[in-house]
């Protein structure tokens, strides 16, 4: 798969990327070939654009990957993703004190915050998920679709902030973190949900790898250079976009490690559907078995009540035979005469030869026998 390839130009523009941001800090202006601070920032956001459109060349020219993906254990990434839990919970706290004790309410705050306690608690979802592998998502629902909004939201704010003062003075480098992580989350979502696209398998690789080559500098640098030792809680907005960097990283790793190609996966699709077919055509013929049981059980079988009938008058003849053998002529001409009417009913549709006197004679003799053994 072409996909992978993409790690090659993603390790040295990374690498590129993180030296030019942290240049900013350890370098003062002019010190790297004469670049301001200001232009450092634009080829560290150049580095993470062509991280970008590599990734994306190798994307279009990928034919071979699988429509979905089944998310593995990964321990890192779920690690990763309870430590920013906890942190997402503290940042939104402390914004929601913050907003209600200035007496100015921004509705875009106070909307971030709201969002970074949902975000937390999805993180924790899906930090236990990547540890343990106990739940695999079905539909496309709102607790995946969080950690995007929640980065959409971020990104918002910043954009807003940036209009209020110049160009020359804004670090936008986090409006561009905040884009590139907006868009991994929402195609990673698709991806939980295991939605057969393609496209978002493969969106994850365009807008993750850029992803974690903008976030991961971008924390480091402000936590080296610009971290606020009196109010620690100042310092959150970083450490999350370093911990978001490392729980992308994390993830792009492990799909790039199980992820699998089309045809794989349609040949076991195709040796578990016959598996499936095979039942259900035993389970429908089981059940019209015994459909065609009942319905022939249904079926009133009214021949058996003439056999009995004559069974029960000659055992009642010969009973009487038995009991009264002075009157044994009598009933032995009433038997003959009762044997003889129901022959003349049956003639009708008898083709056989009608020699009544044989049969008559084999049931005097069956009679008679039984009359000699009783007595």
């Amino acid at each position: 798969m072409k996909t992978k390839l993409a790690w090659i130009p993603f390790v040295p523009l990374f690498l590129a990327a993180g030296f030019l941001k942290l240049a900013q800090g350890f370098m003062p202006d002019g010190g790297l070939m004469g670049l301001s601070s200001l232009q450092l920032d634009y080829c560290y956001i150049g580095a993470c654009v062509l991280i970008f459109l590599f990734t994306l060349l190798f994307v279009l020219l990928d034919k071979k990957i699988a429509q979905y993906y089944l998310p593995h254990k990964n321990f890192p990434a779920g690690l990763t993703g309870i430590v920013l839990s906890l942190l997402l919970a503290a940042d939104g706290g402390f914004t929601l004190f913050q907003v209600f004790s200035s007496g100015k309410i921004s509705v875009l705050e106070i909307l971030g915050a709201v969002l970074s306690l949902l975000s937390a608690v999805v993180f924790i979802v899906l930090g236990l998920n990547h540890s343990f592998r106990y739940k695999e998502g079905k539909s496309l629902s709102l607790i995946n679709v969080i950690p995007a909004i929640f980065c959409g939201v971020r990104m918002i704010l910043s954009f807003v902030q940036f209009t209020t003062i110049s160009i020359r003075l804004a670090d936008v480098s986090s409006l561009i973190c905040y884009i590139f992580a907006t868009l991994f989350f929402f195609n990673y979502a698709v991806v939980l949900s295991r939605i057969k696209t393609k496209n978002a398998l493969k969106s994850c690789f365009v807008f993750g790898l850029p992803a974690v080559g903008a976030l991961i500098p971008y924390g480091v640098y402000h936590l080296v250079f610009r971290f606020d030792s009196e109010l620690i809680l100042k310092n959150a907005q970083p450490l999350e976009m370093l911990l978001f960097g490392l729980y992308i990283l994390f993830v792009l790793i492990e799909i790039t490690i199980f992820v699998r190609e089309k045809e794989e996966v349609t040949l076991i699709e195709e040796e578990e559907a016959p598996v499936v077919n095979v039942a259900a055509e035993k389970v429908e013929g089981f059940i019209a078995s015994n459909s065609g049981e009942d319905e022939n059980d249904s079926v009133d079988d009214t021949s058996y009540l003439e056999n009995r009938d004559t069974e029960d008058f000659l055992y009642q003849d010969t009973r009487q035979i038995n009991d009264n053998p002075e009157d044994n002529d009598e009933t032995k001409n009433d038997v003959e005469n009762y044997l003889t009417e129901i022959q003349k009913d049956n003639d009708e549709d008898d083709d056989r030869p009608k020699n009544y006197e044989e049969r008559l004679d084999e049931i005097d003799k069956l009679i008679l026998d039984i009359t000699s053994k009783t007595d």
